[in-house]
């Protein structure tokens, strides 16, 4: 005979932790030994409440005059009767219950990490992109100072920057352990290296283009939609190893996220916008490249440009005395 349904036993994170077939109604649920679905709760009553059909055929949990009653939801209102559908759930005492009939569709079938072939997957993925990213901020830190340094003063701070990277890829790490119950902190360390490099190479390149093209906002641009683009690929990225949400949730999600962050930066930047300033700012120390790359101008040249601004100031000196009373 096939199963009618299943009464099923939740924990605070929704996840089953019992499940009871049931071949036939009316059943009943409580702590006594008797109850079709024994429920291990002393805010359970013995015999608490009972699944049935009622006059219409409409299946029905009925709360059975128990001390703590029948709540609908998870934090809903205490009811004494409430309709049954599949995947209702219905509180009784501290437990979670949720009725399935057999036609229920069953949560997404998650992806085997661990035998999914990927670079990123590998733990020396990670060691290498860490080693990268600390050589590329060893380099930022020794040439972005103007002034005699030491080794010692090159790496303490990149060593700082490297020590946060880990602990924000831990926090990712330990998320996917509560979530899908595995560690991925090499992967998660790939992927927040990456999102690092990102921004580095950015920031440096849209320093350059403003020193080079001062009319082109390059690093407002970058700011906001650059980074917030780098944001969003990191997000999806640690999502995909620490959650159990579709590709299109995880993109929404990301998406979101950067969103709320290029707003925030948006506001931040208004609220301590300076007084007007024709005094170029930078957000860093640009480097200047070799003299030998840059246009030069011929001596007879400069002289000749030189004759021609000299006649122009004198031709306006003349016209200024001429109209002075």
């Amino acid at each position: 005979m096939a199963p009618l349904g299943y009464v099923e036993v939740l924990d605070s994170k929704g996840n089953v932790t019992e499940r009871v077939r049931v071949d036939s109604f009316p059943i009943h649920v409580g702590r006594a030994y008797s109850n079709h679905v024994v429920i291990n709760d002393p805010y359970v009553c013995p015999v608490h409440l009972a699944i049935e059909r009622d006059e219409h055929e409409q299946l029905i949990v009925r709360d059975l005059n128990s001390v703590n009653g029948l709540s609908s939801g998870i934090n809903g209102d205490r009811v004494p009767v409430l309709e049954l559908y599949s995947g209702t759930q219905f509180r009784i005492g501290h437990t979670l219950l949720r009725f399935c009939s057999v036609d229920h569709p069953p949560a997404p079938t998650l992806i085997d990490r661990e035998r999914k072939e990927s670079w990123v997957a590998s733990s020396y993925a990670a060691f290498i992109a860490g080693l990268i990213i600390l050589l590329l901020l060893c380099l930022d830190s020794f040439l972005s100072s103007i002034e005699r340094v030491t080794a010692a003063r090159v790496v303490s701070e990149p060593l700082m920057t490297l020590a946060m990277l880990i602990g924000w890829a831990g926090l990712w790490a330990l998320a996917s352990r509560i979530v899908v119950t595995r560690f991925y902190f090499a992967q998660h360390v790939t992927f927040a290296c990456g999102a690092l490099f990102g921004f580095l190479g950015l920031g440096t390149l849209s320093e350059w283009l403003e020193f080079f093209f001062p009319v082109i906002p390059a690093l407002w641009i970058a700011g906001f939609l650059g980074s917030g683009l780098i944001l969003a690929a990191l997000v999806y990225g640690h999502l995909g190893w620490a959650s159990t949400m579709r590709r299109r949730s995880r993109l929404w999600a990301s998406l979101l996220v950067s969103g709320a962050a290029i707003g925030l930066s948006l506001i931040i930047d208004f609220a301590n916008r300076s007084k007007f300033s024709n005094v170029m700012e930078y957000t860093g120390i640009v480097k200047p490249i070799d003299a030998a790359w840059l246009p030069s101008t011929s001596v007879n040249q400069f002289i000749e440009n030189t004759g021609k601004l000299k006649k122009e100031l004198d031709l306006l000196a003349q016209k200024a005395r001429a109209t002075q009373p």
